[in-house]
């Protein structure tokens, strides 16, 4: 049989056969890939019934005969054939596939009782019977309710991971899912882990009626539920981009579209989604520079600490200026501003905090990754006694923590006896941080906003994707920066200035060039791109190394206005680069007349001179540099070069000596090298040449080729042929002293 990544193959040609409207190249596709993998019958008579309603839809549109469903007919067919070559692509791997998707499906097999429809009806019915019981006099110890909310949380997560790996939905589980996430007589945190099991069998597998659930949940006009059902869609929409089809969902996208937030609501998630490109980054600032720097400072805290044992007035620990001289000398409060502005900014600067606390028992189950934080969940009661309500409250409405990561805060406390717990819950007391308050800061709408709800929930996904203990059967839609706007579903409803302009500024910012390149491409479509544009996708095509086209923008940017300072500076740097001296001769002329103080300028205005051969003009710019810079290291190589090409070997071997003293490199000694050769001092042009040798390797290729490179000036300097033969050869085979 043939195997899955052979299965893959043929998936993806009738993926592009789709794409391309090339509908018979994809059913015969679809067909060999039937046979190939032995697909059972009803997947087979599917194929067939879709092979007979496309040859029908063809015959009649060959007859010339009017049909105003033949657009919805194709589309129905195309997301028909999509579903069968992902459901043969599913069943090549139940058998034997060690993934975790694959052993739920197996044995869920195996439970014969097991449906959708009725384990939500179960679902119905404990939940009512649960709900009568915290009513009653019960007590939160009682064995009959505690095993009431056993039984409650089994069939939550049986319905969780049934629906995970139910493929594909039937219209009638698809129906039921549907009005189980959106009845608000069930808790709506029951109801969004329902809803994540939906969005995580839709990134698994393309099911239209899935992408229909998610779309119509967030219309349900619940605050929470929209956001969640938001970012859930339009993931699964970019995971499943190359295999969208089917009328009905894009039927449902245009009601999507008539709602009157969806507009802001999707450049928001745009923008959420984006900044998780940031994430690994911050996590190596906090990691690799913060934390280490705090450790640093460790002793040195410890001994201020102590040094106030015996002061008396607590407002003397306040403000400490030695303390904040102490972080400002280590470079930490930068770090710490830069950090806050990040999180500030929506950026996810807790993960690093967070990561080594996913290890409890409770992240080993998939569905706990998914489950949102509240401070009855069974869990969470069992480790915050009555005493700690308050601090379970306190962690509830924390603004700026992620409910993956309140779930481990709880469990950390675990470690914590319950009278230290209670000590916190005073110390909170005494500084006058309570629930009271925090519930009344919730009503902020900075901090209840729908960006912080969508921001949290995809720093919740971000976990489980990347810190999972199974996270490599999964794939990852962080794993490559995520671009909305070029998915054909979406990329109309993004595609006004304002919000490409975002999302483009923010990659630009912190430097990823490729991704700011993209967007800025597509703001550049648009009608009189500006000028700051074109200097901006320049200065990308510029930083990832294609210097011709950061020339070709950089001077249509010139063309628009005669540019500053800023923009001369990168058109000559890029002539420069690819070796046009002579043009980039004026720009370098022009910014160090207008800045005589700048020494990159003065340098790499000698250095056009020397490679145009202008070596008295060379010298005078080196010559200033030199002056200027109070080092003076950065000219000693062209005007030692420049010396020795223009014949003054005395000051040439002048400053050779200097530069032989700070760390010389394999092209100092072959310069001089040269030098001696032209001095006459053969033994020494050997001895010069060997070091070059050795810092190569001894690779004689690398020093004949080096020389060779320079034969014009050895020229220049008169050395005879046969003696430059005899100094290489004594460099590599020198006589015995």
């Amino acid at each position: 049989m043939i195997n899955t990544s052979q299965l893959q193959i043929i998936h993806d040609r009738i993926v592009s056969a789709i794409d391309r409207k090339k509908m018979s190249m994809a059913l015969e596709q679809l067909d060999s890939m039937a046979q190939a993998s032995s697909a059972p019958w009803n997947v087979r008579g599917e194929i067939e019934r879709l092979r007979q309603s496309y040859g029908y839809l063809r015959a009649y549109a060959l007859d010339g005969a009017d049909d105003p469903a033949r657009e919805r007919m194709l589309q129905e067919l195309s997301a028909g054939i999509i579903t069968q070559s992902e459901a043969i692509m599913r069943l090549s791997r139940i058998e034997a596939s060690p993934e975790q998707y694959y052993s739920v499906l197996r044995y869920e097999k195996l439970q014969p009782a097991s449906s959708l429809i009725s384990l939500i009806g179960d679902y119905r019915e404990v939940s009512g019977r649960l709900a009568m019981a915290m009513l009653s006099d019960y007590s939160s110890a009682t064995p009959a309710l505690n095993a009431l909310k056993k039984e409650h949380d089994d069939i939550r997560r049986h319905i969780f991971e049934l629906v995970w790996v139910t493929h594909p939905l039937s219209t009638d589980e698809a129906d039921a899912i549907l009005d189980f996430i959106t009845d608000r007589n069930i808790r709506v945190e029951f109801r969004e882990h329902i809803l994540c099991a939906v969005m995580l069998g839709a990134m698994a597998f393309y099911d239209e009626k899935r992408m229909i659930i998610l779309a119509r949940a967030y219309l349900s006009q619940e605050n929470r539920l929209e956001v969640k059902a938001l970012v859930a869609l339009v993931l699964s929409i970019w995971m499943q981009r190359s295999s969208i089809s089917g009328h009905a969902f894009r039927k449902v996208m245009e009601t999507v579209r008539e709602h009157r937030g969806w507009h802001e609501d999707l450049k928001m998630a745009f923008l959420n989604l984006v900044r998780t490109r940031d994430t690994d980054r911050i996590s190596r600032t906090m990691t690799e520079e913060v934390i280490p720097e705090m450790m640093k400072l460790r002793p040195e805290i410890f001994k201020k600490f102590k040094d106030l044992d015996n002061i008396e007035d607590p407002s003397a620990l306040e403000d400490n200026p030695e303390w904040e001289e102490l972080l400002e000398k280590s470079g930490i409060t930068d770090k710490l501003k830069e950090l806050n502005d990040l999180q500030t900014e929506g950026g996810d600067v807790m993960l690093s905090t967070f990561k080594s606390l996913k290890q409890f028992p409770f992240f080993n189950r998939l569905d706990n990754w998914f489950l949102p934080f509240f401070t009855d969940q069974t869990d969470v009661t069992a480790i915050l006694d009555d005493s700690a309500d308050d601090l379970g409250e306190i962690i509830d409405l924390a603004p700026l923590i992620c409910d993956s990561d309140k779930y481990s805060m709880v469990f950390s406390l675990e470690r914590i006896p319950s009278s230290s717990r209670r000590m916190m819950i005073d110390q909170f007391r005494m500084q006058n941080i309570n629930v009271a308050e925090l519930r009344n800061s919730m009503l902020n709408p900075e901090l209840t906003s729908r960006s912080n709800m969508a921001n949290h929930f995809i720093h919740d996904l971000y976990r489980f994707f990347t810190l999972y203990r199974r996270k490599a059967e999964f794939s990852n839609p962080f794993s490559t920066p995520i671009n909305l706007a070029a998915v054909e579903m979406l990329g109309e409803d993004i595609s006004d200035t304002m919000a490409l302009d975002a999302v483009g500024e923010f990659y630009f910012k912190r430097g990823y060039f490729a991704e700011a390149l993209d967007i800025f491409r597509l703001l550049q479509s648009g009608k009189n791109p500006s000028n700051a544009l074109l200097q901006k996708i320049g200065y990308c095509y510029q930083r990832l190394g294609d210097t011709e086209k950061a020339l070709e923008y950089y001077r249509k940017s010139e063309l628009l206005a005669s540019g500053g300072r800023w923009l001369q500076r990168r058109i000559a740097q890029c002539l420069k680069l690819l070796g046009r001296h002579e043009e980039a001769l004026p720009y370098y002329e022009k910014l160090a007349e207008a800045a005589p103080e700048d020494l990159g300028l003065a340098l790499n205005l000698g250095h056009i001179y020397l490679a145009l051969g202008r070596y008295d003009m060379a010298l005078k710019c080196y010559y200033k540099v030199e002056y200027l810079d109070a080092a003076g290291e950065k000219s000693w190589r062209p005007i030692a070069w420049c010396s020795f090409v223009e014949g003054d070997y005395e000051r040439a071997a002048k400053y050779y000596e200097k530069i032989l003293s700070n760390n010389p490199t394999a092209a100092d000694w072959l310069n001089l090298g040269h030098l001696h050769l032209a001095r006459g001092n053969f033994r020494e042009a050997a001895r010069a040449y060997g070091k070059f040798l050795s810092e190569h390797g001894n690779d004689v290729a690398a020093l004949d080729g080096a020389v060779a490179a320079d034969m014009e000036f050895l020229r220049r300097a008169k050395i005879d042929p046969t003696m430059l033969a005899l100094v290489i050869d004594a460099a590599q085979y020198p006589l015995e002293s």
